[in-house]
């Protein structure tokens, strides 16, 4: 279980994790890391239990954590980068690193839970607020834009609070509104190809093929094919629930494999190049629209209770107890509210489900 690295013969104090592996460590790395661990080494002073020569010193951490954290005190000479594959690790790891005052490890911490994003955005999305990272918080949230708005649940939900997955939520909601705006007002379309006049002639129905034309959208006073057309719909619908411009690109082959299976032979000339090209500039659209809408950091705001330090008692400076009370009373209504609006929330997105 442990390294051969944390057996070492010149170490001189033995940390025990909590769940009770020892470490056999040399404590020059740690005071080169940080000053922080000053306070374990006088522990170890002090400690009256021995291990052959060696004092003991207990530590809070298991010993995942700490052979994580050691490793990165310890020269890269001795020990690999310490391995943070698995988001549970995220978290102790992190409280670790401000603990010891490892600023670098933080850093590294970080950009673990950046590499999870794009395949995992809700578990890290709860493990940012948890740490109160907001920068990661936000961007998380941001890759959330790719899943539905209920998604699977997880683990790590229960790390955040009803406002804070309401806040998300309603973030997921007006970005999926938003976007709509692409399929009301074409002319981003306009504008985009304005240095080539015929650069979107290719999905115009000019009558020379016997492909049917759509009745949906007008491009500048024409009307599209009903595949392009079909394409749209399809991806606007997607975009409601997940309104990324990763779910553009989703739809792209199978446009193109039934554009194909028609035989048209003038849709079919540089149908993959066309839709490829398309496809990215509406992505970018997309995500540009996307990014004018905030997460709601007034609801991400930590929750302070009122504890014995911070009320007012009576005949204290500043208010009485019964003022206070009111305080809090209001406090806890606006905490009801919130949660009212969540199930609200929840209740209009599950109506939308019926019948789909």
């Amino acid at each position: 279980m442990v390294a051969p690295l944390f057996l070492h013969a010149r170490a001189d104090i033995i940390l025990r994790s909590s769940d009770g592996v020892d470490f056999r460590v040399i404590t020059l790395f740690l005071n080169l890391a940080s000053s922080s661990f000053d306070s374990i080494i006088e522990q170890a002073a002090q400690s009256d239990q021995i291990e052959g020569d060696l004092p003991i010193v207990p530590v809070e951490e298991n010993h995942r954590v700490l052979d994580i954290w050691l490793r990165f005190c310890y020269p890269s000479t001795l020990a690999e980068d310490p391995p943070l594959h698995e988001l549970e690790d995220i978290i102790p790891v992190l409280e670790a690193a401000r603990k010891y005052s490892l600023k670098p490890l933080e850093h590294k911490v970080r950009q673990a839970l950046k590499s999870r994003m794009e395949k995992e955005p809700l578990r890290c999305f709860a493990l940012a607020m948890r740490a109160q990272l907001n920068i990661e918080a936000t961007l998380a949230a941001e890759y959330t834009l790719r899943q539905s708005l209920i998604p699977a649940r997880v683990p790590e939900i229960d790390l955040i609070t009803a406002k804070e997955l309401l806040a998300l939520l309603t973030y997921h909601q007006r970005c999926g509104i938003s976007v709509q705006s692409l399929g009301r007002d074409l002319s981003w379309i306009t504008s985009g190809y304005s240095l080539n006049a015929t650069g979107y002639q290719w999905i115009i129905d000019s009558g020379s093929c016997g492909c049917e034309s759509g009745n949906r959208f007008l491009l500048n006073g024409q009307r599209p094919l009903k595949w392009w057309s079909d394409y749209m719909e399809k991806t606007l619908t997607s975009l409601y629930d997940k309104p990324s411009g990763h779910t553009v690109l989703v739809g792209v082959g199978d446009t193109v494999r039934g554009v194909r299976a028609t035989g048209c032979s003038q849709c079919c000339s540089n149908i993959l190049v066309n839709m490829t090209g398309f496809a990215e500039f509406f992505s970018m659209e997309v995500d540009m629209l996307t990014a004018k809408v905030d997460l709601d950091m007034e609801l991400l705001k930590p929750f302070v209770p009122v504890t014995p330090s911070t009320k007012n008692f009576r005949g204290a400076p500043g208010g009485t107890t019964a003022q206070t009370d009111r305080d809090t009373g209001r406090e806890g209504e606006e905490e009801k509210e919130k949660v009212r609006e969540l199930s609200k929330l929840l209740r209009l997105y599950i109506g939308t489900q019926v019948g789909k």
